[in-house]
């Protein structure tokens, strides 16, 4: 037999089970850390801004205003006008009829600033038979009571310059009269098919009666000057903001 293994010679170290199987210690979470606000740069960075969020659309119940952008329109009907010159009598009202039309922009939803041209031709039917004929240039103003409700009803009123004569039968010379003018009127406009058509725009097509004075002022007491009052049928388009 031979000698017995000297006891100087150290065995193998018995194996750390629980070392092995768990590994190092892992260290703990540092909740300062996750607690804590991002201050620094390189947090800020890592946090994803959010998107900027689309402007509120507006609601399918809300109802896109008519009376709304730059407009055209115009005014044809009949009327009837009183005038009074230097060189002969006019003791009966002329019967006739009138256009007018108007250019603008509706600058608020309750105030229209616009110009119009306007101009009416009428007779006498009574011996001796008369002629009148006048025009204008004016700046018009609309105002809108109910614009809040979207009720399309205008009150509206003109001032510029113009004139006109009165002609008289068997007579080669005529008499006129001219200066300032001024108007006024109430439109209500109905707006056929624009829910249908622009649904989502404003403005549109739109026609409606129109009842309206206009008066050529006398420069002085008994001097030349004409009164007319209409009733007229409007049509116009708002091409929207």
């Amino acid at each position: 037999m031979g000698p017995a293994p000297s006891g100087g010679s150290p065995g193998p170290a018995p194996s750390d089970s629980s070392a092995g199987a768990e590994g190092p210690e892992a260290d703990p979470e540092d909740s300062s850390r996750s607690e804590r606000k991002l201050d620094g740069p390189g947090d800020a960075a890592a946090v994803e801004t959010p998107a900027e969020a689309p402007p509120p659309a507006r609601p399918a119940s809300e109802k896109p205003p008519r009376v709304d952008g730059t407009y055209v329109g115009g005014t044809l009907g009949p009327g009837i006008s009183f005038a009074r010159v230097n060189d002969f009598p006019t003791p009966n009202p002329f019967v006739g009829g009138g256009a007018t039309l108007r250019v603008g922009e509706v600058i608020y939803p309750w105030l229209s600033i616009g110009v119009e041209i306007s101009g009416n031709l009428a007779y006498r039917s009574a011996d001796p038979r008369q002629r009148l004929l006048q025009g204008a240039f004016l700046v018009d103003f609309g105002f809108y009571p109910a614009a809040k409700k979207q009720i399309p009803l205008s009150l509206r009123a003109g001032f510029g310059a113009g004139g006109g004569a009165v002609r008289e039968a068997r007579r080669t010379d005529r008499s006129g009269f001219g200066g300032a003018v001024f108007t006024a009127a109430v439109r209500y406009e109905f707006f056929p098919g624009a829910a249908k058509r622009r649904p989502t725009r404003g403005g549109g097509f739109s026609i409606g009666p129109e009842l309206g004075w206009i008066g050529f002022m006398p420069a002085a007491k008994g001097r030349p000057m004409s009164h007319t009052v209409y009733l007229g049928l409007y049509v116009g388009f708002y091409f929207g903001s």
